[in-house]
């Protein structure tokens, strides 16, 4: 397969858009309904838990051929069979996030938005931009990811600046336990699944110049990264505190709708609805183009291009199998935020520890 290098900057800024487009989904809702008061506890384990994916990535495409990325890596050392089959799970895994979050985002403009917009144009507009953007191809969504990360990092940023100036709760986060010590440290464990986009690495490492570089970016993305979603959590708890926290719909837009900064500059959320959808439609992208590759790689085509469009027609079908939004966001919560550390940790892991078995038993032959 061809390909093209891409940058330090393009990487991490990849990484990052595909991680913290969540934020402006129900997101934290999700995270005051499980953890209460100590849903930021949540968010802060699952970020230290975060660099277990990108040591595991590391580890398989190191004990590769170069150049290989995590799908040929895994189908190198664990053999055509069980290597398609651990390839499909990955598989799975990109195409179950982006119809869910197509869905989710649909429905966010559908209700809050463009209510009287049926739904179903809403996801085909979106798709139609996503499809383009993902065949324009990884360098392309690279240089496009560092022109626009910085519009999508300043609007979280004046949101919240906005919305702690607007209204503020000195007691939000009492008691500290929230639901409970032992439930809040066991769903931080579980909800590392919060940063398995890091799997977006497998694709994005072997386009780098150097492998020198690949801590560097690993790193940035990961600290903007988390420091995002924890920031965002914690923010969201001193504003709408619980239990008002786990009955908002899409709590950055509602936060958005509370920013005033002066008698004429109020209703901001219109301005920043425009970096929202950026970054969703980037996400999507990523997603989409990530779960092309996949499938492009497993049938050994020498491009990507040619599986984008038909895999789009099949998001749209899939995005359409909620019966509603909160089932949508039910399928998010219950399964891929629960389970999705089994594919982003989980299988790397286990991919890293047979390729040094592999290594050592080849050293002891040779």
């Amino acid at each position: 397969m061809n390909t093209h290098r891409i940058g330090v900057r393009e990487t991490a800024s990849i990484g990052i858009i595909f991680i913290i487009a969540k934020i402006f989904l129900p997101f934290q809702r999700s995270l005051a309904e499980i953890g209460g008061t100590a849903a930021w506890i949540i968010a802060l384990i699952a970020a230290m838990l975060c660099p277990l994916t990108w040591w595991s990535i590391r580890g398989v495409l190191r004990h590769a051929s170069g150049g290989s990325t995590l799908i040929e890596a895994t189908e190198e050392i664990w053999g055509p069979w069980l290597g398609t089959i651990w390839n499909l799970v990955y598989f799975t895994f990109f195409f179950t996030i982006t119809f869910l979050v197509l869905r989710e985002f649909s429905e966010l403009l559908a209700s809050d938005i463009l209510p009287r917009t049926p739904m179903n144009i809403i996801m085909i507009a979106m798709l139609i931009p996503i499809a383009v953007v993902a065949y324009a191809g990884l360098e392309a969504i690279g240089r496009f990811c560092w022109s626009a990360a910085g519009l999508i990092v300043a609007s979280v940023v004046i949101v919240l600046m906005g919305g702690l100036m607007t209204h503020f709760e000195p007691d939000a986060l009492l008691p500290f336990w929230g639901t409970g010590r032992s439930r809040v440290l066991s769903l931080g464990l579980v909800k590392s699944s919060l940063f398995s986009e890091m799997l977006v690495f497998g694709f994005l490492l072997p386009r780098l110049r150097k492998t020198s570089q690949w801590p560097k970016a690993a790193w940035w993305c990961m600290s903007v990264s988390a420091f995002t979603i924890f920031i965002t959590t914690f923010v969201y708890l001193f504003v709408f505190p619980y239990p008002t926290a786990i009955r908002l719909n899409v709590p950055m837009f509602e936060l958005s709708r509370l920013v005033i900064f002066g008698r004429w500059i109020q209703r901001l959320e219109s301005v920043f609805l425009i970096s929202w959808l950026i970054c969703a439609v980037v996400k999507l992208a990523i997603g989409l183009y990530c779960s092309a590759a996949t499938l492009s790689q497993m049938m050994k085509l020498p491009k990507v291009q040619p599986v984008i469009f038909p895999l789009a027609l099949l998001v749209y079908a899939c995005s359409i199998l909620p019966g509603s939004e909160m089932e949508a966001v039910s399928w998010d919560g219950q399964y891929l935020r629960t389970y999705g550390s089994l594919v982003s940790i989980g299988i790397p892991m286990l991919t890293w520890l047979l390729g040094m078995i592999k290594s050592k038993l080849k050293g002891q032959q040779t």
